[in-house]
């Protein structure tokens, strides 16, 4: 007897089991089963879907004299809904045919279709008042009152067109405001001695100044290097005290030396920098060496600024 009724319990418990969280549910409504000409009407489908399954709505399509005017669709938890806009242009019992829905598998892989239960729509021309078909001896339904329309206002053109509109007066107060810079042709200068001459005894200054023979190599090529930039710049006028050793040479074009003039010049100011920064001591030779091109350098290069001085 026991045996009997644990079994008629387990039987009931498993009947009264709830199935619906495994099942898709379809309902379909519409807000009404009368309408007129040109009224829309709303087509409402709402889905059920089990949590391992997610919906694809259709781009339904219908033929004459029905047409979508708009649809709209959106999720709450596992129901998916969606609205459709349907207007009628014919009179009648007209046919709205069922709409295809499209099941698919979490991975969106395909799993069933499934299609909604034809529904019919009474419609009814413009001249019957009544949409419960009451006649109304062929009399003209009341006019609507005058619907407000909104112009929309492109605020993006408005506010595109009030930065353009600022940023014109801010150039042309800028315009007004801005400095004029004076141009000064500097003139050439008068010295005492030539750039030449100054040169050649500035040389012979470090010459014998003994530097090398104190092993000061740095200070040696620190003074050469700033003799033949100031002698540049006393004779060719380019700021080439201010300037570096690629500097210079990256404007090679505005010195008028033959390519082993500027040669001789490059290589002198390199060692100079390699001496200074890089730390790199050079041989009493190639010191001698670079002394006397520098002043092979100022020689040769007079005739480039000193006119008079070709014959």
């Amino acid at each position: 007897m026991k045996k009997s009724l644990f079994i008629a319990a387990i039987l009931l418990a498993a009947c009264s089991q709830d199935y619906t969280g495994t099942s898709v549910q379809m309902t379909v409504e519409l807000d009404t089963t009368y309408t007129t000409i040109g009224s829309p009407i709303s087509y409402l489908i709402t889905v059920q879907l089990p949590q391992d399954k997610i919906v694809k709505f259709p781009e339904w399509v219908l033929e004459d004299p029905l047409e979508i005017r708009s649809s709209e669709f959106s999720t709450s938890g596992l129901e998916y809904i969606g609205r459709y806009e349907i207007v009628f242009w014919d009179t009648g019992k007209v046919v709205i045919p069922g709409v295809a829905i499209t099941i698919l598998n979490m991975d969106s892989s395909f799993a069933y279709d499934m299609t909604a239960d034809t529904m019919f729509m009474e419609v009814v021309s413009i001249t019957e008042q009544d949409p419960s078909f009451k006649q109304s001896d062929g009399g003209i339904m009341p006019i609507k009152d005058p619907v407000p329309v909104r112009i929309p206002l492109p605020w993006q053109t408005i506010i595109l067109s009030i930065l353009l509109l600022g940023i014109l007066i801010a150039i042309g107060l800028i315009w007004k405001k801005r400095l004029k810079a004076d141009v000064f042709y500097e003139e050439r200068p008068e010295y005492l001695k030539e750039p030449d001459i100054i040169a050649l005894e500035k040389l012979d200054n470090l010459d014998q100044s003994g530097l090398l023979e104190k092993g000061e190599i740095k200070e040696f090529y620190a003074q050469l290097s700033l003799i033949l930039r100031e002698y540049t710049e006393n004779s060719l006028y380019i700021r080439t005290l201010e300037m570096t050793t690629e500097e210079i040479r990256e404007n090679r074009p505005a010195f008028p030396y033959t390519d082993d003039q500027i040669a001789s010049y490059f290589k002198i100011l390199s060692g100079a920098d390699m001496a200074k920064y890089a730390k790199h001591i050079a041989a009493l030779d190639q010191c001698s060496q670079d002394m006397v091109s520098s002043r092979n350098i100022v020689k040769e290069t007079i005739p480039y600024w000193k006119f008079d001085s070709i014959s």
